[in-house]
């Protein structure tokens, strides 16, 4: 892929896919053993398993959209600075509904191979993000 199209993808899948709610986008854009290590959030194992994690998000999180702030890509990855924004209203991260207006900030790499997302390393603000579910 070139630069472009990579970045291209990935924003497919951030703001067509996540913030519109169509796993299908998602199913689409990666691999059936896809892996996400996170760092300072939930690792994956599988797309099944990251697919469950972004339903989650949903259901605890009113509204819940992904804001790209910043892409860079070389064509075989994808780096992105971005923010998930939200309002808690389930629980999330094993805290009740606070109803509270959250914000955290991640950096991930996407790994790109014949068009699909391989792997990806997410680095997550959580602890920041735990702070504002438990209103602090």
């Amino acid at each position: 892929m070139t630069p472009d199209e990579a970045r291209e993808l990935v924003r497919h899948i951030m703001e067509d896919g996540f913030n519109q709610q169509d796993l299908s986008v998602v199913e689409a854009s990666f691999t059936e053993d896809y892996v996400r290590h996170g760092y300072g959030g939930p690792s994956a194992h599988s797309l099944a398993e990251h697919i469950e994690s972004l339903k989650n998000y949903h259901s605890s999180l009113s509204d819940a959209r992904f804001e790209i702030q910043q892409m860079v890509s070389d064509g075989e990855s994808v780096a992105v600075r971005y923010i998930l924004r939200g309002i808690h209203t389930g629980t999330f991260m094993g805290v009740a509904p606070s109803g509270n207006e959250i914000e955290r900030h991640a950096v991930a790499i996407f790994t790109i191979r014949d068009s699909k997302v391989v792997e990806g390393h997410i680095v997550s603000d959580s602890g920041g993000l735990l702070e504002q579910l438990q209103g602090g």
